[in-house]
């Protein structure tokens, strides 16, 4: 087994478009009336239409998936994407004795992090 595709959920494929091609930067590759597909470094994401949207709860002690997105440099990232209006969880990100890392929320309320491995 490996992995496929990742596959998150939306209420609406403007906002989605907007937000993970707009802000985050990842290129369309496909779109039709009920997802819209993003390339992230060789990986798909899929966006999928709902109707219904959750709630963000508490993420870290909840049963869930996140999506963690390595970058070079959290703190530029966390900098860039909140001068962008991303909604972080954390006021600063969070280091651990491997990583430094901040979670933060698309419009749909799908958490994800940046991760800086160190």
């Amino acid at each position: 087994m490996k992995f496929g595709r990742l596959m998150i959920f939306i209420t609406n494929i403007n906002e989605a478009r907007s937000f993970y091609n707009g802000i985050l930067g990842f290129e369309v590759t496909d779109e039709n009336d009920h997802s819209i597909i993003f390339d992230v470094g060789g990986v798909e994401l899929i966006a999928f239409l709902g109707d219904k949207e959750r709630e963000i709860g508490d993420y870290s002690n909840e049963s869930r998936s996140v999506i963690v997105f390595e970058v070079s440099s959290v703190n530029e990232t966390f900098q860039t994407l909140k001068a962008k209006g991303v909604r972080f969880l954390h006021e600063e990100p969070n280091e651990t004795e491997t990583n430094i890392y901040a979670a933060f929320v698309d419009p749909f309320k799908n958490v994800h992090e940046i991760e800086e491995l160190k």
